[in-house]
């Protein structure tokens, strides 16, 4: 397989989930091969299972009940936004069920989100529906220059052309505005001891694993240049939990466990998880975009 960054021949780094992962020598790049048309995949992927625990998916246990969690989480990201830009035009690109359009717009900001999941997408609470493309970002619709701030959280690493991606929100933003991207980072400490069994490791849904340098070079030929970097934990349920480990992670112990937190509804128990490999990175403009 040619590395999408760099076109250096990949290695077969392993299979998973009937996938293979290829890991490119020369600039670190991990990249599954989906083997089918992406477009058509999104569609048959992203359903009501994939938001509610169906094990096939190796996704949410159930977004809606995880809101809280989720919720908390992402006041970090919004805190980290409103120390640069306390106010402004926001889009959200791969907004499932809202959640940080809903944050972002009771915190003042004009707050939109784009979600190429039809299920995701009509879950949006109704006073933001009007707010919600229901899109890939290849197909999104909105006016040039007109967004402070876009962010992806834990989207990135689903997305089939990053670089095409980001050169279609480039023309979104504003000049002066900032991107902030939250996904896996390949070098942490979590990535190189677990492996495979690595939580962000979880083919098809996840298309490309990420370190400092890829991301960097992902946004450099967008015509983006990074700003900071930083690490961040995450609050999780219980149950959530227990569903990675027996999905992505693979553990028999975590399927035994799962059931004995669901028999003594112990599931909604909340959980800081500090395993810093969650990465990241605010992004501004670059002087011109590389073409």
């Amino acid at each position: 397989m040619t590395c999408y960054l760099c076109t250096h021949t990949s290695d077969l780094f392993f299979s998973k989930n009937g996938y293979q992962l290829f890991r490119c020598p020369i600039c670190g790049l991990v990249q599954t091969d989906l083997n089918r048309k992406y477009d058509t995949f999104v569609k048959k992927f992203y359903t009501t299972g994939y938001f509610t625990g169906e094990t096939q998916a190796g996704a949410y246990y159930d977004y809606a009940k995880d809101k809280p969690n989720i919720v908390r989480n992402m006041r970090v990201i919004l805190d980290r936004i409103k120390g640069i830009k306390p106010s402004g035009t926001l889009l959200d690109v791969g907004c499932a069920y809202g959640y940080f359009v809903e944050l972002a717009f009771k915190n003042g900001f004009d707050a939109y989100g784009c979600e190429p999941s039809s299920h995701a997408a009509s879950r949006t609470p109704n006073a933001l529906q009007k707010r919600i493309q229901n899109s890939l970002v290849s197909d999104a619709r909105y006016k040039e220059r007109r967004f402070d701030v876009i962010s992806m959280l834990d989207v990135f690493e689903h997305l089939a052309d990053p670089v095409a991606d980001l050169k279609r929100l480039h023309g979104f933003l504003k000049d002066d505005g900032i991107l902030l991207i939250a996904t896996g980072d390949t070098d942490s400490l979590a990535a190189k001891v677990l492996k495979r069994k690595w939580t962000f490791y979880i083919p098809p849904q996840h298309l490309f694993f990420f370190n400092k340098k890829t991301i960097t070079e992902t946004l450099k030929r967008s015509g983006f240049e990074p700003v900071t970097f930083f690490r961040i934990g995450k609050w999780l349920s219980l149950s959530y939990i227990l569903h990675l480990a027996k999905t992505s992670g693979e553990s028999t112990a975590a399927s035994l466990l799962e059931g004995c937190v669901d028999f003594f509804r112990l599931g909604s128990i909340p959980l800081y998880l500090p395993m810093g490999d969650n990465m990241v990175v605010i992004a501004r403009k670059a002087s011109s975009l590389e073409r």
